[in-house]
């Protein structure tokens, strides 16, 4: 189907514009696709430096992760890449984690979430940006469900030590999100397990954190008008 589909079509079948392009951020709209609804991550419209240097590889990696999470449910599927800037992926109806009224689930969804999180290491994908819950969803159907993957390290079919030391370090980091996640929105279903878990961060946390930061800003002074 989308094979299909071009750009004016694309512009015909808008239902809603969830966010507008701005400097590194990709324009997110939902698009009605016969009837089904998906959403359109599009960086066509990013700064141009942006635009042409790092959104096609953010494209390739999130099609990646996506392609060998296509079995796992829980992750939104890819419909398919439109061009070297945009990619149509399954709509979630859900609201971020980070979003939803304190104290309102239960422990059910969170062991469902970390089953989901195992699941997506089982194939090979570490999401590496679960901390702040915003990518995470809360779907309409009250289960969990992850998005965003241009952040992700993939286990490549080689035996590379470094590569799976740091998929190893990001799998504990991507669990670690768990425990963040009650105390941010479910404190009273924090275990003694989850309270020695926080009380003890991992060893190479703090320099992740801070490099991530570092990079980010760096991309968006380097190839970015603006900074958002």
């Amino acid at each position: 189907m989308i094979d299909k589909l071009s750009r004016d079509s694309l512009d015909e079948r808008v239902v809603r514009t969830l966010r507008a392009a701005r400097g590194s951020r990709p324009d997110l709209k939902l698009i009605d696709v016969q009837g089904r609804l998906a959403v359109l991550k599009d960086y066509r419209n990013c700064d141009p430096l942006f635009r042409t240097l790092i959104g096609p590889i953010l494209i390739r990696r999130e099609i990646g992760a996506l392609r060998k999470l296509a079995a796992v449910e829980g992750v939104p599927k890819l419909i398919g890449r439109m061009d070297k800037h945009a990619i149509l992926i399954e709509h979630v109806d859900g609201r971020p984690l980070r979003e939803v009224e304190r104290d309102s689930l239960d422990a059910g969804f969170f062991s469902r979430l970390v089953d989901l999180i195992n699941r997506m290491h089982s194939v090979g994908v570490t999401h590496c940006d679960l901390r702040t819950g915003g990518n995470i969803l809360v779907g309409s159907d009250g289960q969990p469900y992850l998005i965003d993957f241009v952040s992700c390290v993939l286990l490549g079919r080689g035996w590379n030590p470094f590569i799976r030391f740091v998929f190893r370090e990001f799998r504990r980091a991507d669990l670690r999100a768990v425990p963040l996640a009650k105390k941010r929105v479910c404190p009273s279903l924090l275990t003694p397990e989850d309270e020695a878990e926080l009380a003890h961060p991992l060893p190479f946390e703090r320099p992740a954190v801070f490099i991530g930061k570092t990079v980010r800003n760096v991309v968006r002074r380097v190839f970015t008008r603006s900074r958002q």
